[in-house]
């Protein structure tokens, strides 16, 4: 077990952690750090340095969530407490082959070149009792535009008000027995296929094409929301996609025929790299680059049945020595913690740095009826 540390780069922002949403606006985000106890898994090496994803229950001491990395056929579970994060037990969410209990049916391959079934590519994760969702990316592969089927994957975990992962009766799983709570679906390349103008991009190269990618998930009520990281069109234009959940986990093999809602919103010309549900049904919204310079990483509140964006500031940089090497973190995971009045506590993840580097903030989250 060990503790990781990481530097926060303010970027001349000093105090604590806090402010309104005017001054957010203008400034960098201050965040704190968390101590991690434990390493997140990976295939290969220490500790992962791709944790792309987390939710969280919505009560609980110690607070009980679920994080994913790219490179793995596993999600993690893990408790947090405070500024504190302890990692805890695997869950499996795919084998090393297709499985044909997985619903619908996967989708052709559209990429340049097929690869093997291997990693979730999971880029997302959301909770809505009494599952977890975990997404992957539906996208080429970005540094080798090949087709991986594992990639083209929606998977929940069951689990009880402990986060304990059960079966359909309810009943806890022992950990050897935690691939029982894990349902499969190959039904959201059906949706982003009939995503209006995001369409024409599945299947794409995701640097030279500016290809569909999802990169955020969250769920309110029956509904999933896809956040995606492309394609972002000339005109700033980025996309969430919804689907029905039913619709999504029906029993048996057929394709869906449902149409989406897709929301096109303009943040600041980049794409969504993570979502996570606020309670007025409106959506806090983690923004990067599509493409190119990853910094700086903004923060959004989005409205989806508005199309109203409301811009609540970027956040600051993180950096950590990775191999030797001083590296920036890229925000890619969001979750709130609470919410009291229009302040919420959100946590923050960080790619490409050990275990997530996982940030606490407090924002100010405007109301829903203020202008933009």
């Amino acid at each position: 077990m060990r503790s990781v540390r990481f530097a926060l780069v303010t970027m001349g922002l000093l105090g604590c952690i806090g402010g309104s949403s005017e001054a957010q606006q203008t400034s960098s985000i201050p965040l704190k750090r968390i101590t991690i106890r434990g390493d997140f898994a990976v295939s290969e090496g220490a500790a992962a340095t791709d944790i792309s994803g987390m939710a969280c229950l919505p009560e609980g001491t110690p607070r009980k969530c679920l994080l994913v990395n790219d490179e793995n056929k596993n999600a993690q579970f893990a408790t947090i407490q405070d500024d504190r994060m302890v990692v805890g037990d695997p869950v499996p969410l795919i084998g090393s082959a297709p499985d044909s209990r997985t619903f619908g049916r996967p989708p052709d391959e559209t990429c340049e070149k097929a690869d093997d079934f291997r990693d979730l590519d999971g880029e997302g994760v959301a909770y809505a009792e009494p599952y977890f969702y975990v997404v992957g990316s539906h996208g080429c592969g970005r540094s080798r535009g090949k087709f991986r089927l594992s990639s083209f994957i929606l998977a929940r975990v069951r689990v009880d008000r402990q986060g304990q992962p059960v079966d359909r009766a309810g009943r806890p799983l022992a950990r050897e027995n935690f691939a029982q709570a894990v349902e499969t679906t190959y039904r959201v390349s059906d949706l982003l296929q009939r995503a209006g103008k995001a369409a024409a991009f599945f299947g794409k190269d995701l640097e030279s094409a500016d290809g569909l990618n999802i990169e955020g998930v969250a769920v309110q009520g029956d509904t999933i929301w896809f956040g995606l990281r492309g394609p972002v069109r000339k005109n700033k234009t980025a996309y969430l996609v919804s689907g029905d959940i039913a619709d999504l986990f029906k029993a048996g093999n057929k394709r869906s025929k449902a149409k989406p809602e897709v929301v096109p919103i303009d943040l600041d010309g980049l794409g969504i790299r993570d979502l996570a549900p606020l309670p007025d049904k409106r959506l806090l919204v983690v923004a990067g680059a599509a493409h190119g310079p990853e910094v700086p990483f903004k923060l959004f509140v989005v409205d989806p049945a508005k199309d109203k964006v409301t811009r609540i500031g970027p956040l600051a940089a993180v950096t950590g020595q990775v191999d030797g090497e001083m590296k920036t973190g890229k925000a890619e995971g969001v979750t709130v913690l609470d919410m009291t009045g229009d302040k919420a506590q959100i946590v923050i993840l960080f790619d490409s740095l050990p275990n997530g580097a996982p940030h606490l903030a407090n924002v100010s989250i405007p109301a829903r009826n203020k202008p933009r």
